[in-house]
């Protein structure tokens, strides 16, 4: 079963661990400013006690939730856990009156496309050579349904 709840500063090794399988793009304590920054859109998925997915979000300045990381460890990818945190996440930025949820993802990552488009997410654009490595990033887009 998997346990969606926020982040908390015990986590941090599991976190890192997992981004630098996914992606090992950021400076890990990248994530613990964002700790300190804006919790409530830090959390995390746990199955049997261990730390397995986080997602890191933040609303911006305009209201827009912005989703910066989003990473299920490759051992447990295809169960669920990545679908809860977005899931977790986009309730979160309704609530605080968020109407849209942006985010960017590798051009060249099919996957992460396909499972955002499952969820709604269409592509808005692009910006090229955004990655460190010169790949393009496709913006995309989630417009939160408001009605309650």
């Amino acid at each position: 079963m998997i346990i969606i709840r926020k982040f908390e500063p015990e986590d941090f090794p599991c976190v890192i661990d997992i981004e630098r399988q996914v992606f090992n793009e950021h400076d890990p304590y990248f994530y613990m400013q964002f700790y300190e920054t804006c919790s409530d859109g830090f959390i995390v998925a746990e199955m049997n006690g261990m730390v397995i997915g986080y997602v890191v979000g933040f609303l911006t300045k305009e209201g827009t939730g912005r989703v910066f990381s989003l990473a299920v460890h490759p051992a447990y990818q295809g169960r669920g856990a990545g679908s809860a945190l977005l899931k977790e996440l986009a309730g979160i930025f309704s609530n605080l009156g968020a109407v849209e949820i942006i985010l960017e993802v590798r051009s060249g990552n099919i996957r992460a496309k396909k499972f955002y488009e499952k969820h709604g997410f269409y592509q808005t654009g692009i910006v090229e050579k955004y990655y460190n490595d010169g790949e393009n990033a496709c913006l995309m887009g989630l417009i939160l349904n408001i009605s309650k």
